[in-house]
């Protein structure tokens, strides 16, 4: 299956970590690419690098939106490794699930081309689950996909002034 979690609310991380969690715990391979986190920083990263099962791989970890010093050609390059990483997971076909995580945000702001993307998918086993995050998912990647959810802000402490709490938002 090809699972599509975007929207913007908060949550789409989170639903794949449960996703992540839940496949562990039925013994099952799981794969992790993760864009724009950093690194160790989100509470999540520090839990997960420490669980058997799981293969945690980062990249890109800053977005220009929210660090001006990283050039977008940066993003591009770091990006380009995330999609060689992936081709190589494709190439092994030994994982049950793989999340990859902010990867709408990569097609959206035009860091990864979408059709680049979609060919590896297509390559992967059919037993494989792969799982993608973000916000602004493209219409071709919603149609590729056999569950797509929205996560919808209907209200949120950050428009009050109130800034993101660790725990909660990282």
């Amino acid at each position: 299956m090809i699972i599509v979690i975007t929207g913007n609310g908060k949550g789409k991380t989170t639903s794949s970590i449960g996703q992540i969690v839940r496949a562990l715990g039925h013994n099952q391979k799981v794969c992790l690419v993760q864009l724009f986190k950093g690194e160790n920083f989100y509470g999540e990263q520090k839990i997960l690098n420490k669980l058997e099962g799981l293969d945690f791989f980062s990249f890109a970890k800053k977005h220009p939106f929210c660090f001006k010093e990283i050039t977008k050609e940066q993003v591009i390059k770091e990006c380009s490794d995330a999609l060689q990483k992936l081709n190589k997971i494709a190439e092994n076909n030994k994982y049950d699930l793989i999340v990859l995580e902010e990867f709408n945000i990569a097609l959206r702001d035009g860091y990864i081309q979408e059709d680049s993307l979609i060919n590896i998918i297509k390559e992967l086993n059919k037993n494989t689950n792969v799982m993608i995050t973000g916000r602004g998912a493209s219409d071709k990647l919603v149609e590729l996909a056999d569950l797509v959810s929205e996560v919808k802000e209907i209200k949120h402490p950050y428009n009050k002034g109130i800034p993101a709490q660790e725990g909660i938002e990282y």
